[in-house]
């Protein structure tokens, strides 16, 4: 949500500095900045996602801890390990999240809230 509202800020000033007002691009810069927003989101949360992954493939017999699990990622595949599938995870949940942040602010702006980044 604030990497939303972030992005959407600037790209309402970009806009403006373009001689673009506000109710000219709502639809751009919500779909612009909802884009951008998904795709921080994913890659920032994709290392994590890669470590609880590993972490229930070795559930059972060879359980390892959280710095075991860390280790052998790094070991075995360098710092890359930790964005491993990000191609698929931003086309999916890039799509879901940029989908959800432009029917959050459409709702809103429904609701008599101003857009999202127009402050």
């Amino acid at each position: 949500q604030v990497t939303f509202d972030l992005f959407a800020a600037m790209l309402y000033k970009a806009a403006a500095d373009a001689q673009f007002s506000a109710a000219e691009v709502k639809l751009e810069v919500a779909i612009g900045a909802a884009f951008l927003a998904s795709i921080l989101s994913c890659i920032s949360s994709q290392p994590g996602d890669v470590i609880l992954t590993t972490t229930y493939k070795n559930k059972g017999d060879n359980e390892m801890s959280f710095v075991d699990v860390v280790s052998n990622i790094y070991r075995n595949q360098g710092y890359s390990g930790f964005f491993a599938g990000i191609s698929a995870r931003l086309f999916h949940v890039g799509a879901i999240i940029t989908s959800q942040l432009v029917l959050y602010d459409f709702i809103k702006q429904l609701l008599g809230l101003p857009a999202t980044g127009t402050h």
